[in-house]
C-alpha cells in the first residue's frame, strides 16, 4: 500500500542522539513526505519514559483538536535511567504506538556498525566506553551519526536481527539486554522512500 502524501507521522524522541538520527532518515525522503512527519524531542528533567508517552498522548490530542491527526506515533528511546520499563511497554503496546528501542543505550546501536556485539552492557557509560575505542570522534549531539555510520547500516541491521533472535522469546521486552528495534524504524523510512519513487 503506497503511503499517502496527506498522512502525518510523528516521531518523539527522548533524547537529542534519537532525534538527529530520526532528523537525518527523514531529510533523505521527497520534500511531500517530509513535511508530514514531525520529529520531536521531549526533554524531561526526570528521564520517565511514561512522561514521554504521556507526551504522545498529549500531541495527539493537540492535533486532533487542530483537526489534523496523526496516523502513526513512533517513540525513539533506549532504556538508560528508565524507571518502569516494563509498565512503559505495555503501555505503548496498548496504545499501538511504534517503538524504536535499544537496550540499554543508542551508542550499543552504533557499535553493530563496527563489531558484532552481543554483549549486555550494564550502563550507558559502559556501552559509551566501547563505542569510543572504536569510534573515537564520537559525540552525542556533534555528529550526524546516520550519515557516518550509513556504509555499515546494513551490516548493524543484520547483527541487530541476529542478537535479538538469540534471546528468548519468552523473555519479556524490557528485560531483553541486548535487544533493538530501531532497525525497524530504519526500514519504515526505507520503505516510505521506496513507495514514493
Amino acid at each position: 500500500m503506497k503511503w499517502k502524501v496527506n498522512k502525518r507521522i510523528l516521531i518523539l524522541c527522548e533524547g537529542v542522539t534519537e532525534y538527529l538520527y530520526a532528523k537525518t532518515l527523514r531529510s533523505e525522503l521527497p520534500r511531500s513526505l517530509q513535511q508530514s512527519i514531525s520529529v520531536e524531542v521531549f526533554y524531561s528533567t526526570k528521564n520517565d519514559l511514561k512522561q514521554l508517552v504521556a507526551e504522545a498522548h498529549r500531541q495527539l490530542k493537540a492535533a486532533i483538536k487542530e483537526r489534523n491527526p496523526y496516523d502513526m506515533v513512533w517513540l525513539f528511546f533506549d532504556k538508560a535511567q528508565c524507571q518502569d520499563l516494563e509498565g512503559t511497554f505495555r503501555q505503548i503496546t496498548r496504545d499501538r504506538f511504534e517503538f524504536a528501542y535499544s537496550a540499554i543505550a543508542i551508542e550499543h546501536w552504533f557499535i553493530l556498525h563496527f563489531e558484532h556485539c552481543g554483549r549486555s552492557f550494564q550502563t550507558g557509560e559502559e556501552a559509551l566506553k566501547h563505542l569510543t575505542k572504536l569510534w573515537p570522534e564520537y559525540h552525542k549531539t556533534r555528529l550526524n551519526h546516520y550519515k557516518h555510520l550509513r556504509e555499515q547500516l546494513a551490516l548493524a541491521m543484520e547483527r541487530a536481527e541476529l542478537v535479538n533472535h538469540r534471546q528468548d522469546e519468552e523473555t519479556p521486552i524490557h528485560i531483553r539486554n541486548p535487544y533493538f528495534t530501531i532497525q525497524r524504524l530504519v526500514n519504515f523510512f526505507e520503505r516510505l522512500k521506496e513507495e514514493s519513487i
